[in-house]
């Protein structure tokens, strides 16, 4: 009797189990920029931990050059709502200078991310962000090589 009660809680524990996103291959899929994991981003948002939004903000971040309307129509969603660890545009939208291992990779990071967002008139507050982000990480360079 008791192995029937056990088999009978089965179908529920592969169900939540099987709800589970695989977060290296969410993250690995938003930042190709691609629309079908764009618009998984407000779901995934939803069920992210601190770490989880830490890297799904870090993917948004390196989509951004690549689908910029896309991720902006996200992150206009994250911003209206109460995620329990996404930030959003302040986040994504920022230099991510922690990703990358040369200076030149930020640099072609922001040149990159700065010729899309001019193409777009949705892309204002997020340029904005970049911009001052940018000129934050020139000031630190500065610091650090007196």
């Amino acid at each position: 009797m008791k192995w029937l009660r056990l088999l009978g809680l089965f179908p529920c524990l592969v169900w939540a189990g099987g709800n589970t996103p695989d977060w290296p291959a969410s993250w690995k899929g938003v930042e190709s920029g691609e629309q079908a994991w764009i618009d998984k981003v407000p779901e995934l948002a939803a069920r992210a931990d601190v770490k989880q939004a830490a890297g799904l903000e870090d993917a948004l971040s390196m989509a951004l050059s690549k689908n910029t309307s896309a991720v902006l129509g996200a992150l206009s969603i994250i911003d209206a709502k109460e995620w329990p660890h996404m930030i959003g545009t302040d986040i994504v939208c920022g230099i991510p200078a922690e990703l990358f291992t040369t200076d030149a990779m930020v640099e072609d990071f922001y040149q990159r991310t700065r010729l899309a967002l001019l193409r777009t008139d949705k892309g204002a507050t997020c340029l904005w962000i970049l911009e001052a982000t940018y000129e934050e990480w020139k000031a630190d360079n500065a610091r650090k090589a007196k």
